[in-house]
C-alpha cells in the first residue's frame, strides 16, 4: 500500500510542476520482464520410439495387435526450484484409432469413449493405429529423494486435481487438453523442482489387419510435442 501511495503523490506532483512551468513533456517508461530460472526437458533415445520392422503375418486381421511396451528416460533440469508443468499436443490426433478391448498402460482396458490415445499416422490411405504414453508419479525422482504425485489441470492452473504418485501424465493428449505437474504425494499444489528423472512408456496398437493394406509396407509415423510451462 505505501508503495502505491508513493506512486500517486509523485504524480501529482508532476502535474503542479508541468502546470507551473507550462512545458513540454516527455512520457517515461520503466518496463522489463523478469523470467523463471531456465529448465531444460531432455529424453533419451533422439526421443525416438523405434518399432523396427514388424512382419504383417504378426498383425491380426480381425483385432488389435498390441506391441511391446518401450521406455525412455525423461528429465528436467532447472537452475533453481522452478515450478513447472507438461502439456503434450498429438501432431497427428485425426489419425488416432483407439484399440477398443486392449488394455493401456494404466491397467484398464480401452472403450469407444477412451481417450489419450494418440495417433500412428495414415499410410496407403488408413489410419495406422494408436499409441498411449505415460509417466507414473511412482516412476518418477524430484531432486534424489521426492516420489512425486501427479496433478492435472483443466484450466491452464488454476485448479489442480489428482495428487498421489499412482496417477500418471498421460502424454498422449488425445482427446483431453490437460497440463500436467508434481506435488508432494497426497498434495494438490504444485512443487518447486531443480531435477526431475522419470520413465516415460509408451505402448502402440496396430489397426486391424482387415482395415490396412498389408499387401504394401504401412509405416508408423507417430508424432507428439511435449511442452514445458513454467507456473
Amino acid at each position: 500500500m505505501k508503495k502505491n501511495g508513493t506512486i500517486l503523490i509523485a504524480a501529482s506532483l508532476a502535474v503542479i510542476i508541468n502546470s507551473a512551468f507550462a512545458a513540454d513533456s516527455i512520457d517515461l517508461k520503466v518496463i522489463g520482464t523478469i523470467e523463471p530460472s531456465a529448465c531444460i526437458p531432455t529424453l533419451t533415445g533422439g526421443a525416438i520410439i523405434d518399432y523396427g520392422t514388424i512382419k504383417n503375418s504378426a498383425i491380426a486381421k480381425d483385432d488389435y495387435t498390441a506391441l511391446p511396451v518401450k521406455t525412455l528416460t525423461f528429465s528436467i533440469n532447472c537452475q533453481a526450484p522452478t515450478k513447472v508443468a507438461l502439456k503434450s499436443t498429438d501432431l497427428q490426433k485425426e489419425s488416432a484409432v483407439i484399440p477398443v478391448g486392449q488394455t493401456g498402460l494404466d491397467g484398464k482396458t480401452y472403450t469407444d469413449a477412451s481417450y489419450y490415445i494418440a495417433g500412428l499416422g495414415a499410410d496407403n490411405g488408413k489410419n495406422v493405429g494408436g499409441y498411449g504414453m505415460i509417466m507414473v508419479g511412482s516412476d518418477i525422482t524430484i531432486d534424489g529423494t521426492i516420489t512425486p504425485g501427479i496433478i492435472f489441470s483443466g484450466d491452464n492452473g488454476a485448479m489442480w486435481g489428482g495428487g498421489t504418485s499412482q496417477l500418471g501424465a498421460w502424454m498422449s493428449a488425445g482427446s483431453y487438453n490437460y497440463i500436467y505437474s508434481f506435488s508432494n504425494d497426497g498434495e494438490k499444489t504444485p512443487l518447486a523442482l531443480t531435477t526431475l528423472t522419470g520413465t516415460l512408456k509408451t505402448q502402440a496398437y496396430i489397426n486391424k489387419g482387415s482395415e490396412l493394406d498389408l499387401t504394401q509396407a504401412v509405416h508408423l509415423n507417430g508424432q507428439t510435442t511435449i511442452e514445458l510451462y513454467y507456473l
